[in-house]
């Protein structure tokens, strides 16, 4: 059985003591099971099903509708994103909402544009994803404050030393080619905003989170499904309308999180040469398996890569990876 979700919740008793209890969301042979877990007074589990069937709409209106009841109850989920019970902020965490919250309100936009320009360019130059060097609330927070100093830029929440020894300077090249009205420390942020409108956004930005957690597990779901009917890439891209590498990177987070993907791997790599497959498992032991790029110049000289079709090679390379991961802690 598959489990696709899990989340742990508590309820405080009368005699100031707690009770404890897990839902979960499984998969098993294209059927859905929705299981709560309580512990009772003798300590022992007692697991009741709230669904079971292949429908899953109807499986997570019945989820919902349950983990309501629950929740009604008393439980409360240790984990946010199901329900409509939120766990409140702390006092820090509020304030850096208040700060994204104030940023997304008095952005500089030419500075914005600037920042993401540079990032852009930084991403490329270290092969990293643009949110990986600075996510697009950094940026916000920046524009809208103009930190002036490498000081001031440490107290954008995100921006640790790490950031700040890598891309400071950088950074403050942009920021201090504008004037500012904001000045450091940030405190006077929280009594210069309108709290209730603050509350609505942070109503707002439950909503979103909410909704895309659910569209990630739904896609997750969709790819589990097709994984299993036996499809292979190009028909995932098709009925998922999904880029292939997309496909991939979701094929690899399904591998981390452990489920059995390797009847797709097998199929793909079902035409790709075998001998070429052992060289590259070659390579892996030789080379490590953290970066494809040397395999593949390893794999092929410059005038075979000019007659492959390299994103094709990437793509069966990747999937071999995975493989060999696996293959390696097996051993392990």
């Amino acid at each position: 059985m598959n489990l696709i979700f899990m989340n742990s919740l508590e309820k405080r008793t009368e005699e100031n003591g707690v009770t404890t209890a897990q839902v979960s969301i499984c998969e098993q042979q294209g059927a859905w099971h929705v299981l709560w877990n309580e512990a009772k007074n003798d300590g022992k589990g007692e697991q009741s099903s709230w669904f079971e069937g292949t429908q899953w709409d109807v499986m997570l209106e019945i989820f919902r509708n349950r983990l309501q009841e629950k929740i009604s109850e008393g439980y409360i989920p240790l984990l946010e994103g199901y329900g409509d019970t939120e766990r409140p902020l702390s006092a820090k965490g509020r304030e850096t909402q208040m700060l994204y919250y104030y940023s997304e309100l008095h952005r500089n936009d030419e500075a914005y544009n600037k920042l993401r320009q540079w990032r852009r360019e930084q991403s490329a130059k270290e092969s990293k994803a643009a949110f990986i060097v600075a996510s697009n609330r950094i940026l916000d927070m920046i524009s809208a404050f103009l930190p002036q100093t490498l000081e001031e830029l440490k107290q954008i929440p995100g921006f640790g030393d790490s950031r700040i020894a890598a891309y400071g300077q950088a950074i403050l090249v942009i920021t201090q080619g504008f004037s500012r009205e904001a000045h450091f420390p940030l405190q006077w942020v929280a009594a210069s905003i309108d709290t209730s409108q603050f509350e609505l956004w942070l109503a707002e930005q439950r909503r979103l989170r909410k909704q895309s957690e659910e569209a990630k597990l739904t896609g997750k779901v969709k790819l589990l499904e097709v994984i299993a009917n036996g499809e292979n890439l190009s028909s995932i891209e098709k009925l998922l309308s999904m880029k292939r590498r997309d496909i991939l990177l979701k094929v690899e987070e399904l591998a981390k999180e452990g489920y059995d993907v390797d009847a797709f791997i097998e199929l793909e790599l079902g035409s790709v040469d075998h001998e070429e497959q052992q060289q590259v498992q070659q390579l892996f032991e030789k080379l490590g398996d953290r970066y494809l790029k040397p395999v593949l110049h390893h794999l092929y000289n410059e005038q075979q890569l000019k007659e492959k079709d390299v994103n094709k090679a990437y793509e069966w390379i990747r999937l071999l990876r995975l493989k060999h991961r696996k293959q390696t802690a097996v051993v392990i």
